[in-house]
């Protein structure tokens, strides 16, 4: 089979959910033939995706230091939301904006 027909299975599987059998039917191809082509896709994608300075080695650090950023931003937002609680707690007034509440 050609790359080309390869690439165009996957990508039909992959964005209109299309399943092994009909891929199979369709294209007169082995089920267990594209169900072994998707998962070869399937790890080569998860293993690009672990591994993204790997990839691109020169953004590594960038990548660590994004991460750091992030850890730090989570951790901002997480003490914000314990202070809000607390504050609640002692003036017994719910401080945060409820949802779905309608503007005056």
């Amino acid at each position: 089979m050609d790359e080309k027909l390869a690439a165009h299975i996957i990508n039909e599987h992959l964005t209109k959910g299309t399943s092994h059998r009909k891929l199979a039917r369709k294209y007169g191809v082995d089920r267990t033939y594209i169900y072994r082509m998707l998962k070869k896709n399937q790890h080569k994608q998860e293993s690009q995706e672990r591994e993204p300075e790997k990839a691109y080695p020169e953004l590594g650090d960038d990548i660590k230091l994004l991460k750091e950023e992030l850890r730090k931003a989570r951790l901002k937002i997480e003490l914000q939301d314990l202070m809000i609680d607390i504050a609640s707690k002692e003036l017994g007034v719910d401080i945060r904006k409820k949802s779905g509440t309608r503007q005056s």
